[in-house]
């Protein structure tokens, strides 16, 4: 029989060859690619310009037997292939341990030149740690705003929808989470991090411009994100839920597939497709799904 370290090493090897496939298979051109890699239980995008600016949101799982392994073991590896030796842009949805357990070991080895967090007055030994290598590397380190900008030099925009402002006391760090949109040419993503239903209904009710063809699934598919309305609003043509195989929260939850299938979403979740990458020439965005189904 294999013994644990061996198991360990295998399961990080495989989970190293689809990601290094995801990006190999990517198409050629003046491409945006935007990657929902396969951590587990827990979320990390990996997005990349068309001039070569990278952005990492997020970077932590839960499912790992060391989960702050998740960074330098398959997220690094994948940038190593692309060529990344500093991320442009860092973000820290919220300060959730399955979102952060690999951020440390992955700015250690690919450092940030910028990191967006929330003004949260979370203490967590891990996000302590996180913080404490970001003041180390000397990277620029700033605030999350609604109604901030992010512009490339090759046309790609990220606006920052959420969260409104500093952090209140006691409030739900899910519904604090840093929501994205990322707009290349005619199309858009929607990144939306762990929001719920109260999120959700800010945003839409600042009528801010949140279409978007492909949108990442709040809260890991949870029953409490991803309304009716919130599906009217963005009208994605694709979805994807970042969550656990056989994992023990029940993500995604019934009621939110079916609020995505009534809405005519294409769905791919990581537990099943594992790692999704969406690819924009500007006019349209195109899917390669790492297991088809």
């Amino acid at each position: 029989m294999l013994n644990d370290n061996r198991i360990r090493a295998l399961a990080a090897l495989a989970l190293i060859t689809i990601a290094v496939w995801a990006y190999a298979l990517a198409p050629a051109g003046h491409t945006l690619s935007l990657t929902v890699m396969d951590v587990g239980e827990g979320l990390c995008i990996v997005m990349r310009s068309p001039n070569g600016k990278t952005l990492v949101m997020d970077c932590g799982t839960n499912s790992w037997r060391n989960n702050d392994d998740v960074g330098k073991s398959l997220v690094l590896p994948y940038l190593r292939k692309m060529g990344v030796r500093q991320i442009d842009v860092a973000v820290i949805s919220h300060p959730h341990e399955d979102h952060i357990s690999g951020f440390e070991g992955l700015l250690q080895n690919c450092p940030a030149k910028l990191v967006i967090d929330t003004k949260s007055s979370e203490h967590s030994p891990t996000y302590n740690h996180l913080k404490n290598e970001i003041r180390r590397s000397g990277a620029t380190y700033r605030f999350a705003k609604r109604g901030q900008t992010i512009e490339f030099d090759d046309g790609v925009i990220i606006q920052v929808l959420n969260p409104p402002s500093a952090s209140e006391p006691g409030q739900d760090l899910n519904e604090e989470s840093i929501v994205l949109r990322v707009i290349y040419g005619k199309t858009a993503f929607l990144l939306a991090g762990d929001i719920g239903n109260v999120s959700e209904s800010e945003i839409m009710n600042e009528n801010l411009p949140i279409r978007a063809q492909a949108l990442q699934v709040g809260h890991h598919g949870s029953h409490q994100s991803t309304s009716y309305r919130w599906l009217e609003a963005v009208k994605p043509n694709a979805a994807v839920i970042s969550c656990g195989r056989n994992n023990t929260y029940g993500h995604p939850a019934e009621e939110t597939l079916e609020r995505l299938t009534d809405s005519g979403t294409r769905v791919y979740r990581t537990d099943k497709n594992g790692a999704v990458s969406f690819y924009s020439d500007g006019n349209s965005i195109k899917v390669n799904a790492m297991v088809s189904h």
